[in-house]
């Protein structure tokens, strides 16, 4: 297979998962930054990372104003909590909630268990090699992003 059919099938797996996102956040009147914040922390978890307020705007492109009505909406559907540091006591720490877990799990429990079906058809090998493309592509993805050109 040449590589831009690659590249074509990668792009229509982005533009279906958004889709996906798009009819979740839409059946359930979710924001679309609401679910973007969510998988960040649940990312940031796994990674042992602690998430503020400050790395959340960040990771989402986000004013401070905007970060602030974002964890504001979350807190009041209790998908998050907010605690001060036990090290420093002026940073604010973010932490998912259980609900905000299980709303997850069951939002997108039918796209994980449809990926995980597709993927039993493939030998570890080829999971392997999968994880590694997939991986070179997110780098190079945030290179690209790294080297947009100013505009003008």
């Amino acid at each position: 297979m040449p590589d831009f059919d690659l590249l074509t099938l990668l792009q229509q797996f982005t533009v279906e998962t958004d889709r996906y996102v798009d009819a979740v956040s839409s059946t359930h009147r979710l924001h679309r930054t609401d679910l973007s914040a969510l998988a960040f922390m649940v990312q940031a978890a796994r990674a042992d990372q602690t998430v503020t307020p400050g790395r959340l705007g960040e990771a989402l492109n986000l004013s401070s104003p905007a970060t602030t009505a974002l964890m504001d909406r979350l807190d009041r559907a209790g998908h998050l909590t907010r605690h001060r540091s036990a090290e420093d006591r002026r940073q604010i720490q973010l932490d998912m909630t259980e609900h905000a877990r299980q709303v997850g799990r069951r939002l997108f429990s039918p796209l994980a268990r449809h990926l995980s079906q597709a993927l039993d058809g493939y030998s570890d090998a080829e999971r392997e090699l999968a994880g590694r493309f997939i991986t070179d592509m997110i780098a190079a993805t945030i290179a690209a992003r790294e080297d947009i050109p100013e505009p003008g």
